[in-house]
């Protein structure tokens, strides 16, 4: 699955690409790597891997590539929790196996 990141820059040393969120990339299912840069100059570059991103426009740690998060396989976690999530049973695990409340979940 295609991963989404930004380089962000702490720093800008050349005065051209600024800081904060300064390029967007994708790391392609193969490993390989395009990278844009949200600038005046949004020219696209293809590299072998992020390693090599990382490599040429780390800066010394100025620069950091932040990935996005996976929000499909996180959806898909959520679901599975749910799905298979019962009240009943966590109430009665949390519980004391006495008492007045013990005795309205059995009866229940």
């Amino acid at each position: 699955m295609m991963k989404i990141f930004y380089l962000k820059r702490e720093e800008d040393e050349s005065g051209i690409s600024g800081t904060g969120r300064v390029a967007q990339g994708f790391v392609f299912d193969n490993g390989k790597v395009a990278v844009t840069w949200l600038s005046e100059h949004p020219s696209v570059t293809i590299y072998d891997n992020i390693g090599e991103v990382h490599a040429i426009h780390g800066h010394g740690g100025k620069t950091s590539v932040e990935f996005e998060p996976d929000y499909k396989r996180a959806c898909g976690e959520m679901k599975s929790f749910i799905d298979n999530f019962s009240l009943p049973d966590l109430a009665k695990e949390k519980l004391p196996t006495e008492g007045a409340a013990a005795k309205l979940i059995i009866k229940n």
